[in-house]
């Protein structure tokens, strides 16, 4: 039987949508292009994957904002803008996709279904009931979350249930231990404390000093920071150590006995996958996204969530609180197995094929 063909649009701001693609090829159900801003994201994915390197939607030669309109959330205007979507365009006519997945645009959802395609869109967390929103929920031909239909919210069921699709995500596998000769901690912590991991994402606002204060006020904790912060003060306590970016955190992870993590999809992911208790500070993102996400995970995980760095606590009592919590809620509810995953993909396909 011919694989049906599904060409993808990953949104070039972080590494979350790629991975997402990467996923759907890795089921091998499917024949998969891939587009995304720029060559560097082509290592992402599979070797030999097809992918299409797309200029940027930003003009080097110009800084002033696009001119947003009511339905559209970035319209800049230029060539950058005509040499992008006629490169989009060349690539959809060329590949000849059943489906176009969009993850995630308004705009290019909206190209894809003017120039013919069927378009699946991409339903994340958050209040998206601005008007462009609206417009590329009632135009595309359907929506597809990574996230379980059991987190919903109910009024879009009632809207948009019948065009929706709920995927959750494959359980994420660790790559290979993590050698932890490769970070650069910048200062040790001891090892008769309980451990406190703290995963942040590419597009962290995390600020160092709010880190720091968390950790000198919880001298029963060791702290070891994964990912980016901004290092906006030079206090370090020293029960507080900083790795950077390491290539499969999952191993740091392993040893905590709480995993605190903003609520990006992925983080969330990666998070559950530890097997650790898990407790939740979402980062500001638009539209509210990952604050929607944490309260979601809140309510139906019952994972501990904190408003901001800035919630004043007893750290101590608080992280206490967050390693009694179980383990096995978040995954249970987030992850299914691959071949879970690939059908529940190829039903939405096949689905808007039939019509």
């Amino acid at each position: 039987m011919k694989k049906p063909r599904i060409s993808y649009y990953a949104h070039h701001m972080g590494t979350g949508h790629l991975r997402h693609a990467r996923r759907i090829i890795d089921t091998g159900a499917f024949e998969v292009q891939v587009a995304s801003t720029g060559e560097k994201h082509r290592d992402l994915l599979p070797r030999g994957a097809d992918y299409i390197s797309l200029p940027p939607d930003t003009d080097e030669q110009r800084s002033e904002r696009p001119v947003l309109g009511e339905f559209l959330h970035y319209a800049p205007r230029g060539k950058h803008i005509v040499d992008r979507f006629s490169v989009l365009n060349r690539a959809w006519e060329q590949f000849a996709p059943d489906v176009v997945m969009v993850d995630v645009s308004i705009e290019v959802a909206l190209f894809a279904r003017l120039s013919g395609y069927r378009v699946a869109l991409r339903r994340m967390p958050g209040k998206r009931t601005d008007k462009a929103h609206k417009m590329g929920y009632a135009i595309a031909d359907a929506l597809f979350a990574y996230f379980p239909e059991a987190l919903e919210e109910a009024k879009h069921l009632a809207e948009y249930g019948p065009k929706s699709y709920y995927f959750k995500t494959p359980q994420p596998v660790a790559t290979s231990a993590v050698d932890l000769n490769e970070s650069i901690p910048k200062r040790h912590s001891s090892s008769d404390r309980r451990r406190v991991v703290v995963q942040t994402s590419l597009g962290a606002l995390v600020g160092l000093s709010n880190i720091a204060h968390a950790a000198r006020s919880s001298p029963l904790w060791s702290w070891d920071v994964l990912g980016v912060i901004r290092e906006d003060t030079e206090f370090m306590p020293e029960n507080l150590t900083l790795h950077g970016i390491v290539q499969d955190p999952s191993q740091i992870m392993a040893k905590a006995d709480v995993v605190l993590t903003s609520t990006g999809h992925n983080a969330v992911a990666a998070a559950a996958a530890c097997g650790k208790p898990v407790l939740l500070i979402p980062e500001e993102r638009p539209f509210g996204e990952q604050r929607s996400y944490a309260q979601m995970l809140q309510q139906s995980a019952g994972c501990m969530m904190l408003d901001s760095w800035l919630t004043p606590l007893d750290w101590n009592a608080a992280l206490d609180q967050a390693a009694a919590g179980d383990p096995r809620a978040l995954p249970q509810l987030l992850f299914t197995d691959a071949d879970e995953f690939s059908r529940n993909i190829e039903a939405m396909i096949r689905e808007l094929m039939s019509k």
